[in-house]
């Protein structure tokens, strides 16, 4: 078997420019550090070109490093580039310089522009380093912000030089789509979830917004709806993630996902340890489980001993693909004779 790192693409809508950040800066360039290596974080990552358009196939898997190039800014975010012209968003990737972490979650600012709206309790504003101010902002009121970074452990979003409120301090309004269907609340509205992954941020349409949350950071959940087949948590105004971001949501819970293949995969065989018959393209398969191993390879089960390789863009739906990655029971040593 070709011992290629499976890529997972599933992801990509987190390095597609953000659409709503249009009044900022769309792309500058930079020459970044000849020395500055980037590593692939969790979940994988797809590249863009310098106007920030995805690039159909330029899929980077899991914990893979990268000589980076000069760096740009696409909507106010920086992306570095790969290989000529194929940019990877800086938040998608943790950036050494010499063994020295860069970028660390807990100091990463992204650009935002939108209003938000205060909770019914009001909002504490912080400096910088999350000191109050000893100023409320009142309930119901609105406020243009611009920046989200991470401040002891919680996310906030910058309404003022200087001044930064909670992200659970603003309140997460419903918005009804008449295509999409809203089911009951699962978890309980305003019961918190906690990030599995860096997760991409949606609109209550299904696009992504282009900005990510950071994994391990928790949210209170204002509703749950449907939305083309897959489960949303809304956690701002129109901002919702997939319902498999949060630790304790799988996509099993309501029993097996069917996949559709756009390609033929070979499957590995727990049985043998080895890869064994050849699945067709245009076929589908019901799943039922999916694991994780220690090198960052996903597989999907399809039989008693039949797992599918979770490859770059091998089903017809890459929503359902993260799904089934996020849903993953982490077993170390699967398949790990594959991969010496």
């Amino acid at each position: 078997m070709n011992k290629k790192k499976i890529v997972l693409a599933s992801t990509l809508a987190i390095l597609l420019a953000p659409a709503a950040l249009n009044t900022l800066p769309t792309t500058q360039i930079v020459h970044a550090d000849a020395q500055l290596v980037g590593t692939i974080r969790h979940g994988g990552a797809v590249a863009v070109d310098a106007s920030g358009h995805f690039i159909n196939g330029a899929a980077f898997g899991n914990y893979t490093s990268w000589k980076l190039g000069q760096r740009i800014t696409i909507g106010g975010n920086p992306y570095y580039e790969v290989a000529t012209n194929q940019y990877i968003s800086a938040s998608a990737m943790d950036i050494t310089q010499n063994g020295k972490l860069l970028n660390p979650i807990s100091s990463e600012i992204s650009y935002v522009n939108r209003i938000e709206t205060v909770g019914a309790k009001g909002a504490t504003v912080v400096d910088n380093n999350g000191n109050s101010l000893g100023v409320t902002l009142p309930a119901g009121s609105s406020w243009k912000v611009d920046q989200t970074k991470f401040i002891n452990t919680y996310p906030y979003y910058r309404v003022a030089t200087n001044e930064w409120v909670k992200a659970l301090d603003f309140s997460a309004e419903t918005n009804n789509d008449s295509h999409t269907v809203v089911i009951p609340s699962t978890p309980t509205a305003h019961q918190p979830i906690t990030l599995r992954t860096n997760a991409t941020l949606y609109n209550g349409n299904g696009v992504s917004l282009g900005t990510t949350l950071p994994k391990g950071s928790s949210w209170k959940v204002a509703q749950e709806k449907t939305i083309n087949g897959h489960q949303y948590y809304q956690v701002a105004t129109n901002e919702w993630v997939l319902a498999t971001e949060d630790k304790n949501t799988s996509i099993f819970n309501n029993g097996a996902a069917t996949v559709t293949l756009t390609k033929a995969v070979q499957l590995y065989d727990t049985s043998s340890n080895s890869m064994t018959r050849t699945l067709p393209a245009g076929s589908s398969w019901k799943v039922n489980a999916s694991v994780e191993n220690s090198a960052g390879y996903f597989f999907a089960k399809v039989s008693n001993n039949e797992w599918i390789p979770l490859g770059s863009s091998i089903f017809t739906d890459n929503i359902l693909q993260q799904e089934l990655a996020n849903s993953s029971a982490y077993e170390p040593y699967f398949a790990g004779n594959l991969f010496k």
